[in-house]
């Protein structure tokens, strides 16, 4: 009988350390089962945000044109070519204005010659006439002989002038630092102010120009911050508005805005380039935004966790509008009095038991 007891007593005691174990492992993976999370809830009202196609360019661009026709006799660049100001691009055909030159440089040489015996006479004359050797009358008409030599020369200096100042033109220079976009001549070819021979842009800084109704031109001030997002990137760039037109008479009804890239970060910018510019007005827009961190995208489907009333990660299936900087529109299956978790110390699914950071 004892025995019997005493084996009882045991069993007893390891049952009741089991039992002990147990509850202590399943609190355990109680505790393990909860994950910290971070919530909020959702925004209400949003600034407003104004968004415009339009194309990138250069803020410095020119087509390099000749003033009179003429044949190309070399080309000094290509197409992608850095130059400085001052760098020799293209040379035109001159000859007619070097004969001219030529020529008003031997009638300067000539004049010259005049000039020196019409001194050399008046001087002469000059001396005759303290001697009483001449009349006044035979000294003026030798000074006006001497005068009308020198206005022949300030006539052929101004001709000589305007051959120089024409030929400079002959040989076109770059304006400004740049680089060549467009090359529209080959050596050979006859030039004319009408075609533009190249097309140079700076590459240094760039703006976007876009198209503006007028429901919305009321929002841009010259100076006002915005932000330029590129079609084909996510790289968003600080702009300001650097003109913004007061007319649309001779655009269709829309007015042109332009806005200057003050931040590059790294970005490699081309003329032509899609971008929008955005432009956050003091209007504030109705609904229901959250971060767009927080929407989990699966295929075509959006979803997001909220926090139940059991205190669980709940996976939310809603129907998201635009995005608006960091924030995204939820067009329905969420109201702005449930929490919405933001972040996740481990991976979230649903129904795992969560607790606030």
């Amino acid at each position: 009988m004892n025995k019997i007891t005493y084996t009882f007593g045991i069993l007893v005691f390891v049952s009741s350390l089991l039992l002990s174990c147990g509850k202590k492992t399943k609190e355990k993976a109680s505790a393990e089962a909860s994950i910290a999370v971070e919530v909020s809830k959702p925004s209400t009202e949003l600034a407003k945000t104004l968004n415009f196609q339009g194309k990138i360019k250069s803020a410095k661009s020119t087509s390099i044109r000749t003033r009179g026709s003429s044949f190309v006799e070399e080309v000094f660049v290509k197409i992608g070519d850095e130059v400085k100001q001052g760098q020799l691009l293209i040379r035109l055909n001159n000859a007619d204005l070097q004969a001219k030159k030529a020529q008003v440089e031997a009638q300067l040489q000539q004049i010259d010659a005049q000039l020196l015996n019409s001194e050399r006479d008046v001087d002469r004359y000059r001396n005759l006439r303290e001697k009483q050797s001449i009349s006044e009358k035979e000294l003026e008409n030798i000074e006006l002989q001497l005068a009308s030599i020198q206005a022949q020369k300030q006539t052929a200096l101004q001709q000589l002038n305007e051959v120089s100042s024409e030929l400079k033109y002959f040989e076109i220079k770059a304006p400004f630092d740049g680089v060549i976009t467009a090359k529209n001549v080959e050596k050979g070819d006859l030039a004319n102010p009408q075609q533009a021979m190249l097309q140079l842009e700076g590459k240094s800084s760039f703006e976007l120009e876009v198209s503006v109704s007028e429901r919305d031109i009321q929002h841009f001030q010259q100076n006002d911050s915005a932000v330029v997002q590129f079609a084909n990137s996510s790289a968003k760039l600080k702009a300001i508005v650097s003109e913004v037109s007061s007319s649309s008479s001779t655009t269709g009804g829309q007015f042109r805005v332009k806005a200057s890239i003050i931040s590059a970060e790294n970005q490699v910018l081309f003329s032509g380039m899609n971008a929008s510019l955005q432009l956050t007005t003091d209007q504030a827009s109705k609904g229901v935004f959250v971060p767009q961190s927080a929407i989990i995208p699966r295929g075509e489907l959006k979803g997001l966790y909220i926090v139940s009333q059991q205190q669980t990660a709940l996976l939310r299936w809603v129907r998201v509008g635009e995005s608006t900087g960091e924030q995204v529109e939820v067009l329905s299956g969420l109201n702005d009095e449930e929490k919405i978790i933001t972040s996740a110390t481990s991976k979230l699914y649903n129904g795992i038991k969560v607790s606030f950071k």
